[in-house]
């Protein structure tokens, strides 16, 4: 284990707070090549697993509409245009929002969530950001001939199939693969970081039996980047200033990274932030690109800005990112 990184604010020049981070970068083969504090720390992906939680529905849909694949890996913000897609999403496995066992929640989107206050209206668990990734769980369903109902429970034959997944993928054994619950009520799975790194990798460079339905969903969620997040957000913001990147963020400051091309090859990335704070997410991703060569344009950058302001638009500190990833 190599000395964690850290986040630093800062404020009338002195450290005011400090968020602890780890990183685990993988090679196409699944080979940990560097890390950041402790690559093997068990965690809890949260919605950087939705691409695996894809995965099944990938394999026994591969014509589905590539807005609908990417939505289904989606922490979506709740406009009419993400809406429109899961509506689309849940008619193909004849389900309805009433299907829905993500449970509700405002849209993220501020004017989104606006429009429904001016309306009169409440949100529904169409709204919530994983309705997406339940739509797709309820045709996964369908298609597999598994029973929709209990579509959530660890015991259900897709959710069984999806904690499979993560461990064939993060080169895991089955009972490395802790099972929690998630918001939206489905199982979360944690798995060593270098494993969760691994499942980026496999975006990153597809191979084996499940090559196709991976590059599907690499295509999808590159291909409609605002599907997958939303206005303003990481995700949505990063993927089309890099290359062959796909990037997907998780509940309490978890992202993961699959990179096709920087100079050591395609590579698979995942951190944690460990006090869950997510406004050092950005500061993070940036810092580990530029690590692993990956130039950092102003665009990018203007993504992480270090000056910090405050509200009459004073500069009041910085923020210093202190990370060095180490060959492993």
């Amino acid at each position: 284990m190599t000395g964690s990184g850290r986040v630093v604010f800062t404020r009338g020049g002195m450290d005011e707070s400090a968020h602890t981070v780890h990183v685990a970068v993988v090679d196409g083969s699944g080979r940990q090549v560097a890390a950041c504090g402790d690559g093997g720390l068990v965690t809890f992906p949260r919605s950087s697993s939705k691409p695996v939680q894809a995965l099944p529905l990938a394999l026994a849909a591969p014509e589905l509409p590539a807005d609908e694949l990417a939505v289904a890996c989606a922490s979506h913000a709740g406009t009419p245009e993400h809406l429109a897609v899961v509506e689309r999403l849940l008619a193909r496995s004849g389900s309805t929002v009433n299907d829905l066992r993500c449970g509700t929640h405002p849209p993220f989107d501020p004017d989104a969530a606006a429009a429904l206050i001016r309306r009169g209206e409440r949100p529904t668990s169409l709204h919530h950001n994983c309705s997406g990734k339940h739509a797709g769980m309820l045709l996964a369903c369908a298609l597999n001939g598994w029973p929709r109902d209990g579509y959530t429970d660890p015991g259900h034959p897709l959710q069984r199939r999806i904690r499979a997944l993560h461990a064939e993928l993060g080169q895991a054994e089955l009972q490395q693969v802790v099972v929690g619950t998630d918001g939206c009520s489905v199982p979360a799975f944690a798995l060593p970081l270098h494993a969760a790194a691994r499942t980026f990798a496999a975006l990153a460079q597809p191979s084996g039996e499940y090559a196709g339905a991976l590059e599907r969903i690499f295509r999808a969620m590159t291909a409609h980047p605002f599907l997958v997040a939303g206005p303003g957000r990481l995700d949505t913001t990063l993927m089309p200033l890099v290359p062959g990147l796909v990037a997907k963020m998780g509940a309490e400051a978890f992202y993961g990274l699959g990179l096709r091309s920087t100079p050591h090859g395609p590579l698979g990335v995942a951190f944690k932030i460990m006090d869950g704070g997510e406004r050092a997410r950005p500061h993070v991703a940036l810092a580990v690109l530029e690590a692993l060569g990956i130039p950092v344009t102003p665009e990018m950058r203007a993504l992480a800005p270090a000056p910090l302001h405050n509200w009459a638009g004073r500069e009041v500190g910085t923020v210093r990112v202190e990370l060095q990833l180490r060959e492993v």
